[in-house]
């Protein structure tokens, strides 16, 4: 299918609801995306959930398409994009220990003179210290790996405090060592 057809069949689905526009892009693109997420290590089963996934979101949100600025396949791909990179982060496993910590605070090496009983009072020691907003953006950062910006989204403040905060704690992190 040519992508004037898939323009005009994406036209029908934004502009009318048409379910038959619909059904003849859910035929052409469906197999091509479930062939995406195997190809990028997902199982069959879990490509065909996230295919449906993908496909209902161009349903439900085919008001937001915009043919000047992306051709349908671009789109439908980066909805793709944003479900598998959906889907990895809800299935990593995150194992936070006192190890990922000293790791982190001590970058030069430090970590050999002390005992493990004496981190463990430090990381006790940061934890009193730090209030539990300042406990969960270092979590949602180091031990999620979330960006700076996905955490401003979530936490629904700018990016700039953010920036600021984490640097702030990362500093008073330091001190209390």
């Amino acid at each position: 299918m040519d992508k004037s057809k898939l323009s005009e069949l994406m036209v029908k689905v934004k502009n009318d609801r048409d379910q038959i526009a619909f059904s003849n892009l859910f035929d052409f693109l469906a197999p091509k995306l479930k062939a995406y997420f195997i190809q990028n290590g997902l199982s069959a089963d879990i490509s065909e959930e996230l295919t449906q996934e993908v496909m209902s979101i161009i349903w439900s949100k085919s008001d937001r398409y915009d043919s000047s600025k992306s051709a349908v396949t671009t789109w439908v791909y980066t909805i793709a994009r944003n479900k598998k990179v959906d889907f990895f982060r809800k299935t990593a496993k995150i194992n936070v220990n006192d190890d990922d910590i000293r790791e982190f605070l001590y970058e030069n090496g430090d970590e050999d003179k002390l005992s493990r009983k004496e981190a463990a009072e430090q990381v006790n020691r940061i934890n009193k210290e730090l209030n539990q907003d300042q406990r969960k953006m270092i979590k949602m950062n180091f031990f999620e790996n979330k960006s700076h910006k996905k955490i401003a989204e979530e936490l629904e403040i700018p990016l700039g405090t953010v920036k600021s905060r984490i640097r702030n704690i990362l500093i008073k992190m330091q001190r209390l060592l």
